[in-house]
């Protein structure tokens, strides 16, 4: 028992000695641990003073059929006006409560709860029907999937969030082994997880894992499951609640996408380029070799932005994009690193003539003018060709001598391609089409 008059939460303090008028079980919990048990509690706890239950999960006076439902979350219990359940004392006995939770306001997690014994409402046979059918009431309204598995791996019970969640009939899960709700590459590894359990190998309590469930249609989502053991008599029972999370799934992949790709054409972005070309380097290095980097800038783009807006330029963008894919091979990247440049990394080159074929395939692909409400946008590309490990050491050096070379070919005629020279006076630039 707290020495001082009041039970400090955070940002609620609550005086124990008003808590101690009230004739039912009042309980504080921090993280589902009682921090705080009035002088009722200990009475119907069968305990002799409220020290031998601080710092004690409550769920271990619950019986434990019911416990699953504790382990479920304090939050989901809140959400309740009142819930029944047995709870037993320290001698074994068990008795039926009620109980009523509600969080308390803290940067903890702290939860008040409240229980009476109403062992002699529920003698009758009508207060047990009551009871059960007020947890599957529960059971039914909770958005996780709750099923009870025993040691064979058997499906006993399973709430309708589980039906719907796998797609399948009321209870036509019933008697079924697990393994139908789990994707066919993944039932092995779960049912070897449970046998090395039962054999008192493994860890299956206590955490929460990520799996692929298998609808009743064959499709396949993304779960989360976390298991509970319950005994049963001499039996051992398991209780797990599945998640579907495909939907944050997606949003972390949406995420990773954004972080790595142009938002307008979808390409990589400047991130995964250096990525990128950082592995092809490396790649380079140790099997020999030679790569090609190819820097793109487009030609008359930006008339077409001032005269036609910057819808007509996105599409032209968009377009440009998916035509400078169609000029490489699996194995290379093409990036947008800017407004109207981009990147092109053609790996694994024997000779640098192969880097002046995809420079001419980028040319001529883009010499077709993009339409734009019927309205034809004429472009071209200026190209600068550098070669690893002709032209420099590192990425920095060979991307800087793309840019050099084609800045080169901007300032002589645009619409054409030349290779990386330290001497200007020996470059050559290879004019394959002129604009109008």
């Amino acid at each position: 028992m707290p020495s001082t008059a009041a039970v400090r939460t955070g940002t609620v303090i609550l005086d124990h000695e008003l808590l101690e008028l009230v004739s039912g079980l009042v309980c504080i919990l921090r993280d589902g641990n009682v921090m705080f048990l009035n002088q009722a509690g200990i009475k119907m706890l069968g305990l002799t003073e409220a020290t031998s239950a601080i710092d004690t999960p409550f769920v271990d006076f619950v019986e434990s059929d019911y416990r699953f439902l504790v382990e479920a979350g304090w939050d989901l219990l809140a959400e309740e006006e009142f819930l029944p359940l047995k709870l037993h004392r320290t001698d074994g006995t068990l008795f039926e409560a009620e109980i009523r939770v509600r969080k308390i306001p803290s940067p903890d997690e702290m939860f008040m709860v409240e229980a009476r014994d109403i062992s002699k409402f529920v003698r009758s046979a009508e207060a047990l029907r009551e009871r059960e059918e007020r947890l599957q009431g529960v059971l039914a309204s909770v958005a996780e999937g709750i099923i009870t598995v025993n040691e064979q791996g058997l499906i006993e019970s399973a709430n309708p969030a589980v039906d719907r969640m796998f797609g399948h009939g009321a209870g036509k899960l019933i008697g079924k082994h697990i393994g139908v709700m789990m994707a066919e590459t993944l039932r092995d590894d779960h049912n070897d997880r449970l046998v090395q359990y039962l054999g008192g190998a493994g860890k299956l309590m206590g955490r929460s894992v990520e799996s692929m469930g298998r609808r009743q249609d064959g499709s396949i989502f993304p779960m989360e499951i976390s298991v509970t053991e319950l005994r049963h008599g001499k039996m051992r029972l398991f209780t797990g609640i599945l998640r579907d999370i495909s939907e944050r799934k997606e949003n972390e992949d949406r995420i990773k996408r954004l972080a790595h790709h142009d938002n307008l054409t979808g390409l990589p972005n400047r991130n995964l380029l250096n990525d990128r070309i950082n592995h092809a380097l490396a790649r380079v290095r140790r099997h020999g070799g030679r790569m090609a980097v190819l820097y793109v800038d487009l030609d008359k783009f930006k008339p077409i932005n001032d005269t036609l807006g910057h819808q007509a330029g996105d599409v032209v963008l968009r377009e440009v994009a998916g035509r400078l894919t169609t000029c490489i091979r699996s194995s290379d990247t093409v990036s947008r690193v800017g407004g109207d440049e981009f990147v092109v990394v053609v790996e694994e080159i024997n000779r640098p003539a192969e880097a002046s074929m995809v420079a001419r395939k980028i040319i001529d692909s883009l010499a077709v003018p993009v339409f734009y409400n019927e309205h034809p946008c004429t472009i071209g590309a200026s190209i600068g060709i550098a070669i690893f490990p002709d032209d420099g050491n590192s990425m920095e050096d060979v991307c800087k001598a793309a840019d050099v070379a084609m800045y080169r070919v901007k300032h002589s005629g645009r619409n054409a391609f030349c290779f990386y020279s330290e001497n200007t006076e020996k470059t050559e630039i290879d004019f394959d089409g002129t604009l109008d």
